[in-house]
């Protein structure tokens, strides 16, 4: 299981990585000044851990049977990244209206559905 494990995060940091290089380009790490404030955007690096860690999330939670099934559902959470994450997320939480608004807030930033701001409704 642990082999499985690592060849999911291998892959799924993989593909998240060329994914986001072939929308953004490739954005090695560097560090950015805000004011007298520094922040590290680790960039390429950053997007390899997040599909990483997705294929380990779908890798543990659907349990597959075999290599290839292992492979194959390391790529789909990896070609997904933050989307993966997010919907998981919003899956486990237990409040209805909690549920609402963070799927409302997670439609707003796939641009889905264009959200009314003065309302809060979807149009």
């Amino acid at each position: 299981m642990t082999v499985t494990l690592l060849i999911a995060f291998a892959i799924g940091g993989i593909v998240n990585a060329v994914v986001s290089a072939r929308i953004d380009g490739v954005l090695f790490p560097y560090i950015k000044k805000v004011g007298k404030k520094r922040y590290l955007n680790l960039g390429i690096l950053g997007d390899f851990f997040i599909g990483g860690f997705a294929a380990l999330a779908a890798t543990a939670l659907l349990e597959p049977t075999t290599l290839v099934k292992g492979v194959g559902t390391a790529v789909l959470a990896g070609f997904n990244g933050f989307s993966f994450l997010a919907k998981n997320a919003l899956a486990r939480s237990g409040d209805p209206e909690e549920t609402a608004e963070v799927d409302k807030l997670y439609k707003k930033f796939m641009q889905d559905t264009p959200v009314d701001n003065k309302n809060n409704k979807e149009q």
